[in-house]
């Protein structure tokens, strides 16, 4: 303690030599603990490191994932702009779906994977994608799925016309599935002038299709068995349901006023 005091009153200049004494001789036990603190600033910033790149690789996953999804939306964007400019005029609206399982039994059947929450009901056209030709009816929809009955299903029945190319006549008729691979027209008058060649269309229904599309074409026409003035003409569908992976379904006009 009076060491201490007499410390405190020794004039500055003697205590800055003091100091400057203590500091040359404890300088190496000085140095070592600068060394340790600056390993630990170091560690710090490594531990900063680790979490910067967990912090990454979770935007990275996240911006992939963003990538696929957008990739995915452009080519539906694509493929329904395809649809839009292949068609013979606008449609009310069009929404694509995927092929997510197929039927071959007792019923031709294809499951996609839109359903009512996208505008879709029982009774609307389903189109191919390459073609743009009818292949079948909505026949079940569930929110997010929906079933569509193929023109070769035996419960088929489809209103449709018949023309030959480069003729304006035309004869009415109802396709049924043959529950193979074709359809059939019966029961048409012998009177109609039909032939092999002649082009099937699904018949124009106000809110479900504006104008005919392409059904099929007339592969065989014969006197029906057991009606004989009657035709019972085969028809074969342009394209093969299951080939294809994406569909169109035509929605009414007044569920996309409704979106809007």
């Amino acid at each position: 303690l009076i060491a201490g005091f007499l410390l405190l009153w020794l004039p500055q200049s003697f205590t800055c030599h003091l100091n400057f004494l203590f500091v040359r001789l404890f300088d190496p036990l000085l140095r070592l603990g600068r060394q340790v603190e600056m390993e630990t600033v170091r560690s710090r910033p490594a531990q900063q490191d680790s979490i910067q790149q967990a912090e990454y690789n979770k935007l990275w996953k996240a911006y992939q994932n963003l990538h696929a999804q957008y990739r995915a939306l452009h080519q539906e964007y694509e493929s329904l702009a395809r649809f839009r400019k292949e068609l013979p005029r606008p449609w009310p609206g069009l929404v694509l779906a995927r092929i997510t399982s197929t039927t071959r039994g007792p019923r031709h059947e294809l499951i996609i994977n839109k359903g009512s929450d996208h505008g879709i009901q029982p009774g609307q056209m389903v189109i191919t994608e390459a073609s743009d030709s009818i292949i079948g009816t909505v026949r079940e929809v569930s929110s997010q799925l929906s079933r569509v009955r193929l023109l070769t299903d035996q419960s088929q029945n489809l209103e449709v016309r018949i023309r030959r190319p480069g003729r304006d006549t035309e004869y009415p008729g109802r396709l049924v599935g043959d529950g193979k691979s074709a359809c059939r027209i019966p029961l048409l008058s012998r009177d109609y002038d039909l032939r092999e060649g002649d082009v099937v269309y699904a018949a124009p229904r106000p809110g479900l299709l504006e104008i005919p599309l392409v059904v099929g074409e007339v592969t065989r026409v014969r006197p029906d068995d057991e009606h004989p003035l009657l035709w019972d003409i085969t028809v074969k569908p342009i394209d093969d349901p299951y080939t294809q992976t994406v569909v169109a379904v035509i929605i009414p006009a007044d569920f996309e006023a409704e979106k809007k």
